[in-house]
């Protein structure tokens, strides 16, 4: 009776657990997904990635400060620009050295279109491969981001 109880527990152990790992097995991993694991958003133009793009503002047709990274991973010095996708010139060049990453300070907008938490569009602009519209969120001057918003 002993060795049919141990029997059983033992075989109903490996069912359960055979049962179990084939859950794992049949489900799609989340770390396997690609994401932007931030507000902002990421995107590439030839050999330029630009990363974690947000625009900080304080309010609907108040400025707004672009933030984020470029990463330049050609041979040669890239140059980068951001635009409003309403047409205005661009703000402000960046030179990217090769293999370099390039924290995007001082590029302004001087009107935002929407308000904070919604998407606008703008253009980033590179010399070599033209340019590439982007949606990009609007974040509040808020938080992480106090610090981070256009100078009046």
């Amino acid at each position: 009776m002993m060795r049919l109880n141990r029997a059983l527990g033992a075989a109903s152990l490996a069912a359960a657990t055979v049962a179990l790992s084939a859950c794992s097995f049949l489900s799609p991993q989340t770390t396997e997904k690609p994401y932007n694991p931030a507000d902002g958003v990421a995107a590439e133009i030839g050999d330029v990635s630009a990363r974690n793009l947000a625009i900080v503002a304080e309010a609907k047709g108040g400025p707004g400060a672009l933030t984020g990274a470029v990463v330049n991973t050609g041979s040669g010095i890239a140059r980068v620009s951001f635009a409003p996708k309403e047409g205005t010139a661009p703000s402000t060049t960046i030179p990217v050295g090769s293999r370099a990453v390039v924290e995007i300070k001082d590029v302004t907008f001087a009107s935002v279109p929407s308000a904070p938490g919604t998407i606008t569009d703008i253009y980033i602009i590179t010399e070599k491969d033209g340019k590439q519209l982007v949606s990009v969120p609007i974040v509040s001057a808020e938080g992480v981001y106090k610090n981070l918003a256009p100078k009046k």
